[in-house]
This record gives C-alpha cells, sequence and structure tokens, in this order.
C-alpha cells in the first residue's frame, strides 16, 4: 500500500534593520523563500499502475458465473396409471333376478244395459248448490220468509243446509250429502221438461229434522 505525506515547507524569513531617521521613502521589505522538497518514491510506481487494495473475495476468477436456465416450450405432464382410477368390485352380492312376467287376461265384461227410461230416470241426480254469499240480502229475506211461512218454524231454529235448483216437478226423493255439499234427488217421469226452480233445505236444531221447499224465483 502506499501513504500521502505532505511536503515540509518552512518559511525562513530574513529582516533587515532600517535606520528610523534616514532619509528617502520607506519602501517594502524584501522577503525570501526556502521551500525544502520530499518525494516520495511510490508515486512512481503509483503511475506505472500500482493497487492500492486487492481482495480476493471480488476477483472475477473467483466468482461463479450466473445463468438463467431457459424456459421449457411446453408443460411437463404427469402419467399415472389407470389402476388408481379402477373400480372394484366384491363378491358376494346375490345376482339380480330376472324379472317376473305373469299373464292376466284382459278381457271386459259385457256391458248390462236396461230398455227403460223408468229405470234410468230412478237413478238419483246430483246437484251443486248455489253460492249464498253472493245472493242479494233482499232476495236472501225473501227466500227465508218463504220458508217460514211453508214450514210453520221460526228462523232462529232453522240451520239452512244449501239453495238448490232442481226441477219443480217430478221431485220423489231427496238426499243430502253434508260431505261435498250436493243434493241427490230422484226424479219421475214427469220431471221431464219441467223448469228447475230454487229449492231450500234446511235443518230443525231442535230435533236435526229435515225441511224443505220450494221459493218463487226472481
Amino acid at each position: 500500500g502506499t501513504r500521502a505525506v505532505n511536503p515540509e515547507i518552512r518559511l525562513a524569513p530574513a529582516t533587515g534593520q532600517v535606520p528610523p531617521l534616514a532619509a528617502g521613502p520607506v519602501s517594502a521589505e524584501q522577503f525570501h523563500w526556502d521551500a525544502r522538497l520530499v518525494e516520495e518514491a511510490g508515486w512512481a510506481s503509483w503511475q506505472a499502475g500500482a493497487q492500492v487494495c486487492v481482495l480476493p473475495l471480488f476477483r472475477s476468477e473467483g466468482c461463479a458465473r450466473l445463468e438463467v436456465p431457459p424456459l421449457p416450450r411446453k408443460a411437463a405432464t404427469r402419467q399415472e396409471p389407470p389402476a388408481s382410477f379402477r373400480t372394484r368390485s366384491r363378491a358376494g352380492f346375490e345376482a339380480l333376478l330376472p324379472p317376473r312376467v305373469g299373464a292376466e287376461t284382459c278381457a271386459l265384461d259385457a256391458p248390462r244395459s236396461h230398455r227403460s227410461l223408468e229405470h234410468a230416470s230412478a237413478l238419483p241426480v246430483a246437484f251443486i248448490g248455489e253460492d249464498i254469499p253472493k245472493i242479494s240480502k233482499t232476495l236472501w229475506m225473501r227466500y227465508t220468509l218463504k220458508l217460514v211461512r211453508e214450514t210453520g218454524e221460526n228462523i232462529r231454529n232453522l240451520e239452512i243446509l244449501g239453495l238448490y235448483r232442481i226441477p219443480s216437478k217430478g221431485t220423489r226423493q231427496i238426499n243430502h250429502q253434508a260431505a261435498t255439499g250436493r243434493l241427490l234427488v230422484t226424479l219421475g217421469p214427469e220431471s221431464a221438461g219441467a223448469p228447475r226452480a230454487p229449492f231450500i233445505l234446511a235443518r230443525r236444531k231442535d230435533d236435526d229434522s229435515i225441511v224443505c221447499c220450494f221459493v218463487e224465483d226472481v
């Protein structure tokens, strides 16, 4: 290594005595500088290519070369044997039996017919009751007043079961179905062509007897 040293320069001023009463102008005093040059031999080596400090750690020949590997052109796939995806069966279960086929006759019974109009008319006919809340109050009061006059009962003792429109003639038997609200009516031959009239059906609250009558249609 090298070390720089400042050269020692010493100033040695020389003074002279001037008589204070000397004639003539006062001039500046002359100084004389004496310099001493200290030579450093290392500067010659520096100019010739001297090195201040060399560390082996940072030498180019001691460092490994880093190279980035090239990227693959296509992704690598992993090969798996298909045996890991296979299904396994366990023996010991009973085999499925073939379906049994049974023979059955599809013959229909011979239809029964009756050549009698009276027999067909004797079968009950179902009539559906009207929606009482949709009837106007004035008309419903006329119907209930007619029922009270025909039966002679108190309206408070009657429970209205329904209002039906059935033939005004040929009615022989009636049967009320409470579950469905329908009225089964057995008609006679004279009911053919007869107009339908409003028929009100009620039940007494004291003995559960049935009262009914035809009311005037409006």
